[in-house]
């Protein structure tokens, strides 16, 4: 996996870590959590699940990711099975 190279544009740093702190903010879990390996099963998840978000360029890609995830948010809110 490539990893970006933020160094080459203003403020970069200061956007990357930014960004880091508001997905920290929402997801509950330290900015450290998101460097070296993951120490639980459901942040490791979380954490390819960022990475896969990111590669996913097209917008249509992101929707129908987002239809997935909601379907199964509310399945498990309502206490039914989840569909396949």
């Amino acid at each position: 996996m490539q990893t970006a190279s933020f160094e080459d544009r203003a403020g970069g740093r200061r956007d990357v870590s930014a960004h880091l702190r508001q997905i920290a903010a929402v997801t509950g879990v330290p900015v450290a959590a998101f460097f070296g390996t993951p120490a639980s099963r459901p942040r490791a998840d979380l954490i390819e699940l960022i990475r896969l978000w990111q590669s996913v360029a097209d917008e249509e890609g992101r929707i129908e990711i987002l239809a997935v995830a909601r379907a199964r948010a509310a399945s498990a809110k309502d206490g039914g099975a989840a569909p396949a």
